[in-house]
């Protein structure tokens, strides 16, 4: 699809869950050395530290495995089931070509980039996130660097959907298309020091990647801009949506 080439750039350059996976999931977060406080600053801190932890997870989805404990065996077994036809549909299905299977409460797909198999597990599959209506294009600019700016609401707090669709987001741009992930925030605020102000209303010609906090879940291709909206856990569905045309699973 020409107004989304992400998928181009991956190619270029060497995937319903229940509420209480997720929350499982964001428990086993708030109990970790980066604890989420309900202030700002420690979101902000929070997301920062995130993005080091990605930045270092070297051959796979290492904090998925931590808390998922879904071993490879196990999920090629799994797609072997789902290729030949053996699995329920809430257990797994194909989808334009891919094998979608769920483990752990994510659902798990494989996706070649080059030379390298990435194993993608995401909260939602794609018949999930078919709702999600995506618009607009990206400008040649938005491929310039090999970084992006994820933009953080510094005013938000201890919302642990938007925390979950920012890790979600962060893991993927870092492991799907090598681009490094760098922090800023979409208004001045005394928590930012020495973080960018960047929004997609003033993204100053840089790649930049905003999550809004709205009632209906849209992606929106704005130059090089991406805003990404959605509330609750329609938050993290728009993000997956985006993620998977990144990925060439859908258009």
């Amino acid at each position: 699809m020409e107004d989304l080439k992400i998928g181009k750039a991956l190619e270029q350059e060497p995937v319903s869950t229940e509420e209480t996976d997720t929350e499982n999931m964001v428990k086993e977060d708030q109990d970790s050395s980066f604890s989420i406080k309900d202030d700002g600053k420690n979101i902000l801190i929070m997301i920062i530290a995130l993005v080091g932890i990605f930045a270092l997870s070297f051959g796979g989805f290492k904090l998925y495995d931590y808390f998922t404990g879904a071993g490879v065996v196990t999920l090629d077994t799994l797609h072997q089931e789902n290729l030949a036809g053996n699995l329920d549909e809430e257990e797994g299905y194909l989808y334009n070509g891919f094998s979608f299977v769920k483990a752990d409460g994510l659902w798990w797909t494989e996706i070649k980039a080059g030379n390298r198999l990435i194993k993608t597990p995401l909260h939602f599959s794609p018949k999930e996130v078919e709702h999600v209506e995506t618009t607009g294009a990206l400008s040649s600019d938005f491929y310039r660097d090999n970084f992006v700016y994820v933009t953080i609401n510094p005013t938000i707090n201890g919302n642990k959907y938007y925390t979950l669709a920012l890790m979600e987001l962060n893991n993927n741009v870092l492991q799907g298309i090598e681009r490094n992930v760098t922090s800023a925030c979409t208004e001045k605020n005394d928590i930012c020091e020495d973080r960018l102000v960047l929004n997609c209303q003033d993204a100053q010609g840089k790649p930049v990647i905003e999550l809004v906090v709205d009632e209906k879940p849209s992606v929106e291709l704005l130059g090089t801009c991406i805003k990404i909206t959605g509330n609750e856990y329609d938050l993290v569905k728009a993000v997956d949506r985006l993620l998977y045309q990144w990925y060439g699973v859908m258009n």
